[in-house]
């Protein structure tokens, strides 16, 4: 079930949170690049104990009167232990430090930023004021709920951001938001193992696709003009795939196809490379690009598929 929520973040938050992280030390590898959101000591938000990964939308607004500037999917929430691993310029508010109790990690898709922002100016014709929206999750009546995603829609957005917005709609109006401090989880001291990765092979294959997607072609670049692309392990590193961490075991994606493989909604046939596409049309009976010189492993294509079977 797709449910909707609002977050909010200063301007000149925005692009910490739109870039998301980039220390490999304090952040999961999965999430840097992608983009994130902080939660503050008492601010009242999602309580991200009851959030889907790969589920919940959330509709990212600057504050302001900027407006609306992404629509990123809910993946994973982290309990803040140590204040440093969050930005400096999340934590100086009016000439104060404020600590954070969660981080939450997202993917920017289906739309990583919603350009320009949808300014919320809609004057009388509208049926509520954005206030109503702010800090939490969208909770009005049905038409209400649906005359704003209307609007976004009507504003400009992906086909795949629409898809979801209506999909979105057909749950019930999200609420009872909480607290981000309140009842905290009980703590329990554990070990983690670690898979070390190594990223000199997701850097060489990058570099052989010249930073290209295998699966649709498309190429994406920061704002400062680097070439941006996300390795994939076809069959997981982890427990209890014990996938290779070799270049046969890789593939160069986009960070909306890389989601899509890893949510199962995409597989590849081991023989004639031919894509099977879950909803992405334009990719759906084309072929997977392999470079001549990037001996793919078929095994971890059968490997990827037949686990996908049992999602």
């Amino acid at each position: 079930m797709v449910r909707l929520w609002v977050l909010n973040t200063l301007p000149a938050h925005w692009k910490r949170c739109r870039d998301g992280p980039t220390d490999a030390d304090a952040h999961p590898e999965r999430q840097l690049g992608h983009p994130w959101h902080g939660i503050p000591s008492g601010g009242r938000a999602p309580d991200p104990r009851q959030l889907t990964p790969g589920e919940d939308l959330f509709v990212v607004r600057q504050t302001g009167g900027v407006g609306v500037s992404g629509i990123w999917t809910f993946e994973n929430a982290r309990r803040v232990d140590d204040q440093a691993i969050v930005p400096d310029v999340w934590r100086d508010h009016d000439g104060e430090t404020r600590d954070y109790d969660w981080l939450l990690y997202c993917r920017g898709s289906p739309e990583r930023e919603v350009e320009p922002p949808m300014r919320e100016d809609f004057g009388g014709s509208f049926p509520f004021h954005h206030s109503k929206l702010t800090g939490t999750g969208i909770a009005m009546e049905g038409a209400d709920r649906a005359a704003y995603v209307e609007a976004l829609i009507d504003h400009g957005i992906s086909a795949t951001a629409e898809r979801r917005l209506r999909d979105a709609l057909e749950a019930p109006a999200t609420g009872g938001t909480a607290a981000a401090d309140s009842d905290p989880p009980a703590r329990t001291e554990y070990t983690t193992t670690r898979t070390i990765r190594d990223t000199k092979l997701s850097t060489m294959a990058k570099e052989l696709y010249d930073h290209r997607c295998q699966l649709c072609g498309d190429r994406r670049d920061r704002r400062d003009g680097s070439a941006y692309a996300e390795a994939h392990h076809v069959k997981p590193l982890g427990t209890p795939h014990r996938g290779p961490d070799t270049a046969s075991n890789l593939l160069v994606l986009c960070p909306n196809h890389h989601a899509d493989f890893d949510y199962g909604r995409v597989r590849v046939d081991p023989d004639s490379l031919v894509v099977t596409h879950a909803f992405d049309d334009a990719v759906d009976g084309t072929f997977l690009t392999v470079h001549a010189d990037h001996d793919l492993d078929p095994a971890s294509l059968e490997y990827h598929n037949d686990r996908i079977a049992s999602f």
